[in-house]
């Protein structure tokens, strides 16, 4: 279902990167860096995914902050949070289809994390461990 949102395929992966950053998984984080860069996503956008840095997109950077806040509050965001992505460009909308991202990433970080899922040959090259100076 996500995948047929309005938001761009590179949106869907700030969502899931972020997502999978928040929830320290490992498996889906080499998976999604995968994708993204076969989607040809620009390198500093990835290599700041996964360092927990902001993204040096201002529209990009928006919607990873409100996925965050979304991954970390567990839903509850301000009204002034919302606000603020909806300034950055996006929409009431992309507002619910970030939680569709959040919600799908929750199930699969959450099943990976318990069955201890081994990285797929294709993700070579992109194992990822969280930072200790970003870990939460």
């Amino acid at each position: 279902m996500f995948s047929k949102t309005t938001l761009t395929a590179h949106e869907q992966q700030v969502v899931y990167l972020t997502s999978n950053y928040e929830n320290d998984c490992r498996y889906c984080m080499a998976g999604h860096t995968t994708l993204a860069k076969m989607q040809k996503m620009e390198a500093a956008v990835i290599e700041a995914l996964r360092a927990g840095k902001p993204l040096p997109d201002a529209k990009l950077e928006a919607l990873h902050h409100f996925t965050t806040l979304v991954v970390r509050n567990r839903g509850q965001v301000a009204d002034a949070d919302v606000d603020a992505f909806i300034n950055a460009g996006f929409t009431r909308r992309n507002v619910l289809e970030v939680v569709l991202g959040v919600a799908t990433k929750v199930i699969s970080n959450y099943t990976n994390h318990i069955v201890h899922t081994p990285l797929d040959d294709f993700m070579k090259g992109n194992e990822w461990t969280k930072p200790a100076s970003n870990a939460s």
